[in-house]
């Protein structure tokens, strides 16, 4: 498939790096009046309970092979790249988001993250959420519920805040909205030809880091739409996105954009994201009518991730997005080392190929640019099969 420049790019990395201003000038004024910042690094944490404490969430999950080299010095070489980021960031003090942090919320997903909290713990206040192995079991319902209160009593001792069952009630909606919205934004690319580039929906609904006002970037996603809805208008836009094959991305956190990139670069368009952050952690909203402690944990422990067993969910919200944005194939992102996602690749590869007859590529991969060239050529490849 030809290589072509993408066609009247709204939304890019500019775009991030205002709001990312922006929301840093917002949370240094808002730190001044004593609100405490709290890391988190997985989609199971509930950003409602911190909001409810008036803490500020910030993702602390790394994107860069730099700290590489530093995250050596006291982790294996061959473990997964977003752990190693995401230390060798902390460790050499060379993120803003880590340094200001007053203390992190950790969740026991995967072993290495497991194991990389210890470390992390000498260098900041730590509260691992025992995240239960299953979804399935009454039981693991319960015990997440009971995990949710020791996180209430974490933060209402670390912040000096009580948290409500008003106000908690309050963020569960906020959060519910951005939720709704983010969905919005995915929406505009159910068409049979996309109206928005898949690098587009990462910039448009990214958070800029710190979690302070979360309306405000509801209202910017928002105002975004509105100027994609009005570009699909142009027939040239159409007729250059009507060439692009359109896939699905799913696997692995999409924390370094190379692949995604990629994939557009060389000609298609990621119409939908089934990634934490994406489709997978906004599709289920929390019961506004339940209590909301029991509902906050329902809604966070069905996240569809690979550390879960059994995992089916997730073959079933694949299924439903390839119907739902009539994509052409599926691309697997999966980081070198992380077992649990590459073992899960073969359920998945199994369903689309077999059960949801769709043409299935696994990028096994990590955060170097030394497989550009390779990943160009398999990718290309990959979408000329798809015609």
């Amino acid at each position: 498939m030809m290589k072509e420049n993408l066609p009247e790019i709204l939304f890019d990395s500019s775009y991030v790096s205002e709001i990312e201003e922006r929301v840093y000038k917002q949370t240094m004024e808002q730190c001044a009046m004593g609100r405490k910042i709290v890391g988190i690094y997985c989609a199971f944490t509930p950003k409602e309970l911190l909001a409810a404490a008036d803490a500020i969430p910030v993702s602390l999950c790394g994107g860069s092979e730099k700290p590489f080299p530093v995250a050596e010095q006291y982790l294996p070489a061959n473990l997964c790249p977003l752990i190693k980021s995401s230390y060798g960031h902390a460790v050499a003090d060379t993120c803003p988001y880590f340094h200001m942090v007053d203390f992190l919320l950790a969740d026991a997903t995967c072993d290495g993250k497991k194991k990389m909290f210890e470390l992390l713990q000498r260098l900041k206040p730590l509260h691992l959420l025992l995240l239960p192995q299953s979804p399935v079991p009454e039981e693991s319902l319960d015990y997440w519920e009971k995990e949710l209160y020791k996180v209430i009593a974490f933060l209402e001792k670390n912040t000096g805040k009580v948290i409500t069952e008003n106000n908690l009630r309050k963020q569960i909606q906020v959060y519910n909205r951005l939720r709704r919205t983010v969905e919005n934004v995915f929406q505009l690319n159910t068409h049979d030809i996309p109206w928005v580039f898949g690098s587009e929906i990462d910039a448009i609904t990214s958070m800029g880091g710190f979690e302070c006002d979360i309306e405000a970037r509801i209202a910017e996603m928002e105002t975004a739409m509105e100027k994609i809805r009005h570009r699909s208008l142009s027939g040239r836009f159409l007729a250059q996105m009507q060439k692009r094959p359109k896939l699905l991305l799913t696997g692995c956190p999409n924390t370094n954009k190379k692949v995604l990139h990629l994939i557009e670069k060389v000609g298609g368009v990621v119409a939908a994201m089934e990634t934490c952050g994406g489709l997978k952690s906004t599709g289920r909203l929390v019961d506004e009518g339940d209590e909301p402690i029991r509902a906050l944990a329902e809604k966070y422990l069905n996240v569809a991730c690979s550390c879960m067993t059994p995992n089916s969910q997730r073959i079933e919200i694949i299924g439903e997005l390839i119907d739902r944005f009539k994509v052409h194939g599926v691309i697997e992102l999966t980081w070198t080392a992380c077992h649990t996602y590459n073992v899960e690749a073969f359920l998945v590869r199994e369903a689309v190929e077999q059960r949801f007859e769709r043409p299935y590529m696994q990028i096994l991969t990590d955060y170097s640019q030394n497989d550009v060239g390779q990943l160009e050529t398999r990718i290309g490849a990959f979408l000329e099969m798809l015609g």
